[in-house]
């Protein structure tokens, strides 16, 4: 019996036809989202306040640089995610956790940056060195680290390179006969976009919290209440996701 026919319904859009949907994407996003843009503001906020005019020792250049990384990957997560690349966004924002996981790293043993520079142990495999100490119950440079490993394993199998999980929101199935493969992600509806939004970030106050011993307690660059501002905002925002399944979950039995 021979294979059924598959008609791939998808012109390729060239690049300034692709560039101005992206463009649309945004605005139609800033105009429909305002509570998740007064999260993004919040988050810059406490970004603005570690980064904004600082002088600092030497060894501790690394650590300012991590944070202008996943700064970075903060502005290029979000972009992504309100011009409708949902698997660009989760991906930038893994290698935003990568930075985190390293600094944590650094932070706790500040002469092992001269290993990170060298990729020398534990950087050359550092989330299998930290799996390793999770496992034999050992102390973590951070507590945070454990919940950043999930992320970061859930985030590689949904979104890099290209396996099969990447596909996921690009694909529409509803027909036997054709397959139409966008270059645009969209979530199934309003609930779901909003938890892979929550999602996204929370991850980057996660990240934030992460430097927080380093920017509070050692060079005092930010006061306790930075801390406590991002540990309410994340507070808020796992209520939220969480109703937002329950919601969903609901929604998905009826």
């Amino acid at each position: 019996m021979s294979a059924p026919t598959v008609t791939i319904e998808t012109k390729p859009l060239d690049l300034l036809r692709f560039v101005s949907m992206e463009h649309e994407q945004l605005l139609v996003s800033m105009a429909n989202n305002r509570d998740e843009f007064m999260i993004i503001s919040r988050i810059q906020g406490h970004y603005n306040a570690a980064m904004s005019e600082q002088s600092t020792h030497a060894n501790n250049v690394v650590l300012y640089q991590l944070l202008t990384f996943t700064h970075y990957h903060f502005l290029f997560a979000t972009a992504a995610l309100w011009r409708c690349h949902l698997s660009e966004a989760f991906a930038s924002c893994r290698a935003a956790v990568d930075a985190a996981l390293i600094a944590a790293q650094v932070i706790h043993d500040r002469p092992s940056q001269i290993a990170y520079a060298k990729r020398e142990k534990p950087f050359d495999k550092l989330n299998r060195h930290y799996k390793n100490l999770i496992r034999d119950g050992k102390p973590l440079p951070s507590p945070l680290i454990p919940e950043l490993l999930k992320l970061h394993d859930m985030f590689s199998s949904f979104a890099s390179h290209a396996d099969v999980n990447s596909f996921v929101h690009r694909v529409d199935l509803s027909s036997r006969e054709r397959l139409v493969i966008d270059y645009f992600q969209y979530s199934k509806n309003e609930t779901e976009r909003k938890i892979h939004a929550l999602s996204l970030f929370h991850t980057f106050v996660m990240i934030l919290d992460v430097f927080a011993p380093f920017l509070v307690e050692e060079t005092k660059t930010v006061p306790e209440s930075w801390r406590a501002g991002l540990h309410e905002l994340g507070q808020k925002m796992e209520q939220h996701q969480k109703q937002l399944k329950e919601k969903l979950a609901d929604a998905n039995r009826g």
